[in-house]
This record gives structure tokens, sequence and C-alpha cells, in this order.
């Protein structure tokens, strides 16, 4: 079985932190080939304007996935984080594939993306969250709400329960 998963970070939450990371390694031990995208120059690019920044970096994920033939992978995961829920989002729609979505503390842009049956973590003390269950409770979607948990699924001051929170997330996520 050939298996792909697309890595989307967010905005300085790169491959490098706990969430990405260990979900990368879930995958390679899964046997899944992986696309990491490494679009933070961009993103912390001064000379852009925020939608610039967006644009370009829609262009470098075009760029790195647009001579891939999606069809020949017995299942596609699009993991995203953050900034990357919008583009990972984006990117189905565009290339009009239907891949496993997973979506890490997505961002209000990935919201009209996110369909039922996606893979959603969030949590409650993310400062998105309001606007996002609201969202969730309007369309059927069933989330993995974490208590307490802030953008990066962490408890501030807490990190044992952030670790607990982290190996809790990676069952959950696990193909």
């Amino acid at each position: 079985m050939k298996k792909l998963a697309v890595m989307f970070p967010g905005v300085g939450y790169t491959m490098d932190f706990p969430l990405l990371y260990y979900a990368s390694f879930l995958y390679e031990a899964k046997g899944y080939e992986q696309i990491h995208m490494k679009y933070n120059s961009i993103l912390f690019d001064p000379d852009l304007t925020k939608e610039e920044k967006t644009l370009k970096a829609r262009e470098y994920i075009w760029e790195k996935v647009k001579d891939i033939d999606f069809s020949a992978y017995d299942e596609v995961v699009f993991l995203s984080k953050s900034f990357g829920t919008a583009e990972a989002g984006y990117l189905a729609e565009k290339l009009e594939i239907n891949p496993v979505q997973i979506y890490l503390t997505p961002v209000p842009r990935a919201l009209p993306h996110i369909k039922e049956a996606d893979t959603v973590v969030i949590g409650t003390a993310d400062e998105v969250y309001p606007e996002c269950k609201a969202h969730f409770d309007e369309h059927g979607i069933q989330p993995m709400y974490i208590e307490g948990a802030d953008h990066s699924l962490e408890v501030e001051g807490k990190p044992f329960e952030s670790l607990e929170i982290l190996r809790d997330v990676m069952r959950y996520i696990e193909r």
C-alpha cells in the first residue's frame, strides 16, 4: 500500500516542534512517504504584506506538489497546524482531491474548508476557540477539544499535562 503524508506547519511552529515532529515520526513508522512544507522564511519576510506572504507561501506549496500524481497513492494525508490548516484545505480544493485532512489548531481562514469527516484538534484556551467552536457546532463537526490547552496544544506551566496531551493527540491522529 502506497501512502503519502503532506505536512503543513504553522507560522513559527515548524516541523521541529513537538506536534509536528512526533506526527512525522508516527507517519514515518507507518510507512508513509512524506513531504514537509518549509515556508517559514516567506512568512517572516518583513518586506511582504500579510497577503503577499500568503500568496508566496501558496506559490511555494504549489511548486512542491504540482507534479505529484496523487491518484498513485492508496492514501493521502494532509496534516496541518495553524497557518497550514488554511493552506491544506485550499490546496485540496485546488487539486480537486479528497485527502484525509488532519487539522491541528485551525485558524479561522481554514474553517470553510473543514468538513464533518475531517479530524480536528483544538484547545479551549486557544484564542480562536470561540469562533472555531461556533463554526463546528453550526456545521456538525466533532473536534477533539482539549480542555485548557493553548494554540500549541500545551497547558501553560504544566509540562507533564502537556506531554500527556501530545500523547493523546498522536493516538487520535494515528492512521
